[in-house]
């Protein structure tokens, strides 16, 4: 009887959770009419975690329109992005903002997503949609490009041996790579003269931010001066928000650690919140990871970690270094067997990320047993990190 009792009341419990996980969700509805799309295509609908695209929900295009009704936050605004894959193609992604009851209606002539119309009663959606205006033309450009050259990466994946067809595709290439930067110029131009009308909020922050990463990763970027102004606009406050604390890291980087020098260092985090730092593994090589639950090539990587880890168990240590938020990166640890040191300083790109020159991830440091730095890399293929340590570990 005593063991019934207990049922009733777990049982009790569990419907009570998930009566108040019910009345926590709202919904919101996105419906599409649209002209000039290919057939079965597959349109993927992401929630916006911190920087991280978790897919929510998929539809194959079947006339000209299609319909998603999600659930959403009944106390917060959430951002999305909806997508078109034609196979392996993926194209850009339509910024959408959404809150309980919000009715969405979209409408595109063409396969070029980002600057399809969007009807809302968002505030940042019609921010937003300012912006896509003022460089419509420009950005139906920039799509055809990258379309263009995403075709001629994924026909070309390794350099070609037939050396007539290697400078084809390069001078191709550079060509499709003159064009997107050209266009990026333009555009940037365009959204900085509209900042300077706007006030500083979600939507100003989000372009602030691209446009510091074009300062710091494009060569020759000519706004420099007109992005420092923008962000010499932001107040005390709004500079100690992560958003702003990364783009100062972008704007105005920190040295960078170079081979041989002294490996930075900070105070990093475990799940548990337990404070460790690098120092703590002197006397062993070490193998940093910077990566991220976003990140498809630092995830593939992960098996080949963890054989690593077991084949050089007694001389090497292997600390895997997440920029995520707290919560993203709580949840990334749960979805994959990290069974080797998993950090985090919790500073995302402006942290100890950002002293390692960093670029793309996953982003790679191996360190000597005194502490120095080896060598520093970045990307994953399969086999490329075993090959990399047989050669550091001789």
């Amino acid at each position: 009887m005593k063991d019934m009792n207990c049922r009733k009341v777990v049982s009790a419990v569990f419907l009570l959770l998930i009566s108040v996980c019910m009345q926590a969700q709202g919904t919101c509805v996105i419906e599409g009419k649209v002209k000039n799309v290919k057939q079965g295509v597959c349109l993927n609908l992401f929630r916006m975690e911190g920087d991280v695209e978790n897919s929510i929900a998929t539809d194959t295009l079947q006339g000209d329109s299609f319909r998603f009704e999600i659930p959403i936050s009944k106390t917060d605004t959430e951002r999305l992005s909806l997508m078109i894959r034609d196979g392996n193609l993926y194209s850009m992604g339509l910024s959408l903002w959404a809150k309980e009851g919000s009715h969405i209606r979209l409408t595109g002539e063409d396969m070029n997503i980002y600057t399809w119309q969007v009807e809302s009663e968002m505030p940042q959606q019609k921010i937003w949609q300012l912006f896509v205006n003022d460089s419509r033309d420009l950005w139906n450009h920039n799509q055809e490009n990258r379309m263009e050259h995403m075709r001629l990466m994924r026909k070309y994946p390794r350099k070609p041996d037939d050396k007539e067809v290697l400078a084809k595709v390069v001078a191709l290439r550079d060509s499709l790579e003159k064009v997107e930067n050209d266009l990026k110029f333009r555009i940037a131009s365009n959204v900085i003269a509209r900042m300077k009308q706007l006030p500083v909020e979600e939507v100003w922050m989000d372009n602030l931010k691209s446009l510091a990463i074009g300062v710091k990763y494009t060569k020759g970027y000519p706004y420099r001066k007109e992005v420092e102004e923008l962000y010499a606009r932001l107040t005390e406050e709004q500079r100690h928000t992560p958003e702003a604390l990364d783009i100062q890291a972008y704007l105005f980087p920190v040295k960078a650690v170079a081979a041989q020098e002294k490996a930075a260092d900070g105070d990093l985090f475990d799940l548990q919140g337990n404070v460790h730092r690098l120092s703590d593994f002197k006397g062993k090589a070490v193998l940093m990871d910077f990566w991220s639950r976003g990140c498809r090539p630092c995830l593939m990587a992960l098996p080949e970690m963890k054989e690593i880890s077991k084949k050089y168990e007694d001389c090497l240590v292997i600390v895997s270094l997440s920029i995520d938020d707290k919560t993203n990166w709580e949840i990334a640890s749960r979805h994959h067997d990290i069974s080797w040191w998993n950090l985090n300083d919790l500073k995302g790109n402006h942290g100890l990320y950002a002293r390692y020159s960093s670029g793309a991830i996953p982003r790679y440091v191996f360190l000597s047993p005194e502490g120095e730095v080896v060598e520093m890399w970045s990307g994953y293929r399969k086999g490329s990190l075993l090959e990399k340590l047989e050669k550091l570990m001789e």
